[in-house]
């Protein structure tokens, strides 16, 4: 299935894709709740499933606005330098283990919405990854069960302010930003998705390619990475876990090819869809 959420922006509503159409999941069934999170909460995705082939409440793709398919998770947990092409073109060793980092939820943007470059920031760049949609509570989950927790996966942006990222020595201000993290178009179930290890990623700025890539060649792979993220903390319902970019950013260009005002950004990771994202400037 290919889960999202519709709607303006604070008052997204669950939806399935059935074809080229959203079906509204709790229009006419109130016992459905309104957000995927709580869905996964109450362990009610077989049941959703079945319902949406018979939901009425139907609106064409090209009439909705799609949100972030998890418009309110508890946390979204981070890779940093996950792919040694990406260690590499900014000098640095690749880490021994994950290196985690978190961006704030209110970063949350939809796979059309604006990226607002912000006042303050003089550095703005993107990031291509694959994202993984926790569906189930869990803690220290074995690395090969950990593929289980997966809800899905999605497009992620971990857009990026690099004045403050690497001013502030961590990352977790250069990475927060309102709109901050496209998300979507939507979260693919995994018997659609197969292996997420070998998942072909890409971007582009105003139609120039710049990162061509797959999850094979992450350090980790998606299960070690969801195992190790849940030996840190516990993973609740919706949770997003981005699991890193690969080579080929804006700020290690030569000469550097960071974002500007009227900028188009798009994503794609084959099989589960495409972000387009302009950047517009800060009101």
């Amino acid at each position: 299935m290919k889960l999202v959420s519709y709607g303006p922006p604070g008052k997204e509503r669950a939806g399935v894709v059935l074809r080229d159409e959203v079906v509204d999941i709790g229009f006419s069934n109130p016992r459905i709740p309104a957000t995927w999170r709580e869905v996964f909460e109450r362990g009610m995705t077989s049941e959703v499933a079945a319902y949406a082939r018979r939901g009425t409440y139907r609106q064409h793709l090209s009439e909705v606005r799609l949100g972030p398919p998890v418009p309110n998770p508890t946390k979204i947990v981070c890779l940093g330098l996950a792919y040694a092409s990406h260690a590499g073109e900014g000098k640095e060793e690749p880490p021994a283990e994950p290196q985690l980092f978190c961006k704030a939820p209110s970063a949350l943007a939809g796979p059309n919405d604006d990226i607002v470059y912000p006042k303050q920031v003089r550095k703005l760049d993107y990031e291509v990854e694959l994202a993984v949609v926790i569906g189930r509570r869990a803690r220290r989950v074995a690395e090969e069960e950990a593929l289980s927790l997966a809800a899905g996966y999605m497009v992620l942006n971990d857009v990026s302010a690099r004045c403050a990222q690497f001013g502030d020595k961590q990352w977790f201000r250069g990475k927060s930003f309102d709109t901050f993290c496209p998300t979507g178009p939507y979260i693919v179930t995994p018997d659609e998705v197969g292996n997420p290890d070998g998942l072909e990623l890409k971007s582009w700025v105003n139609g120039e390619a710049r990162q061509d890539s797959n999850t094979s060649e992450l350090l980790y792979g998606v299960g070690k990475i969801i195992s190790y993220v849940s030996a840190q903390m516990t993973l609740m319902p919706g949770d997003i876990i981005a699991t890193g970019t690969p080579e080929g950013v804006g700020v290690f260009m030569d000469p550097p090819g960071l974002l500007e005002a009227g900028d188009v950004v798009e994503m794609e990771i084959k099989g589960i869809g495409r972000l387009r994202n302009r950047v517009v400037e800060e009101e």
